[in-house]
């Protein structure tokens, strides 16, 4: 994703998003290896976000964590890129994000839920299926293959989102995207699905 051996080593921590609402927490399992909390390795970037490792013998998953310019003034909004490496076939590659402190009722979306309280709304989403198909079968981000094999890869259980995706071959690789954003309540942070994730890594990697 990276040359590492040019940025600057900084203290490894989870890949949690803090909220007005409660923390967005993330879990990723790639072919039944639940990867750690915290990574292996973490690099600072000169735009504020933050690159972390984890190695598998399988795989090499690196993320991509931070701020993004927002559409309009009030609105803070943080992206998290996955990306496996495939070192051996990937059986699996699944990634779950869920908001903490979120009110029993939220607003479902494809790809996305909105939770709102007397103080904020915050909107945590990613790829839907359709999406997903879609760079699928243009070759953006993941594999071409995955186009016939996305459907129900994207469940919504009230405020946690979970992106059960295929499998990765030997030598490949595919990216996954999550955008958090909030605002203050009444206001309205706009879907979180509605980003280029192109423009999100160039951003994030100036």
């Amino acid at each position: 994703m990276l040359d590492t051996e040019v940025l600057s080593r900084t203290p490894p921590r989870a890949l949690d998003v803090v909220t007005p609402v409660g923390e967005v927490r993330f879990a990723v399992r790639v072919s039944g290896w639940d990867v750690p909390a915290r990574p292996e390795h973490t690099w600072g970037l000169g735009s504020g976000a933050r690159l972390c490792r984890w190695r598998h013998q399988s795989v090499r998953l690196d993320v991509l964590s931070g701020a993004t310019a927002p559409e309009q003034p009030g609105i803070t909004r943080e992206t998290v890129v996955f990306r496996v490496l495939a070192r051996e076939a990937l059986s699996e590659f699944v990634v779950q994000a869920e908001l903490g402190g979120a009110p029993e009722d939220v607003e479902a979306g494809e790809g996305a839920f909105t939770a709102k309280t007397a103080d904020a709304v915050v909107s945590v989403g990613g790829p839907g299926v359709e999406e997903l198909r879609r760079c699928s079968r243009e070759g953006r981000h993941v594999p071409p293959y995955w186009s016939g094999e996305l459907a129900g890869a994207v469940e919504l259980d009230g405020a946690r989102l979970t992106w059960q995706l295929p499998g990765v071959e030997r030598g490949d690789y595919a990216e996954l995207w999550v955008s958090v954003a909030w605002s203050a309540a009444g206001e309205d942070p706009g879907p979180a699905v509605a980003i280029d994730p192109a423009r999100v890594l160039r951003e994030l990697t100036q």
